[in-house]
């Protein structure tokens, strides 16, 4: 049991695809439905007269949709392993290189001795007259 894109058009197959007289090019690819995260996972179905709607996030899907056939968008807790934004400012008086770190509540951070020893320098300055924070 599985939805399938065939030329665009969605269709339920119960078993294997078979399309009888198949055009001399066709696109076919599992279907699935992308749904944004919410505490309730998967979420549920609905019926509002004869369409099958997905729950929380309302979107129409095919009638012979199941939970197979839903993706969550996003895992729970992905935005605390994103990357900090960073800058690299390089050294005046030698070869090294300082980062200018944003993390994910907004706060910065270098690793000069200027800020590790008075918590400002002129890199994290730079950095906030170029992004205006």
């Amino acid at each position: 049991m599985a939805l399938w894109n065939v030329n665009g058009e969605i269709v339920f197959s119960d078993g294997a695809l078979s399309i009888s007289n198949p055009p001399s090019s066709m696109f076919v690819k599992r279907h699935y439905y992308k749904v944004p995260y919410s505490n309730v996972g998967k979420g549920g179905f609905m019926f509002k007269g004869n369409q099958k709607i997905h729950t929380p996030s309302y979107i129409e899907v095919h009638p012979e949709t199941t939970f197979d056939d839903i993706l969550v968008d996003k895992k729970p807790f992905d935005e605390i392993f994103v990357k900090p934004l960073t800058w690299s400012f390089k050294s005046s008086s030698s070869e090294k290189e300082y980062t200018v770190k944003r993390n994910k509540n907004g706060n910065l951070s270098c690793d000069c001795w200027g800020y590790i020893a008075h918590k400002r320098c002129k890199h994290i300055k730079k950095v906030q007259e170029e992004v205006g924070s």
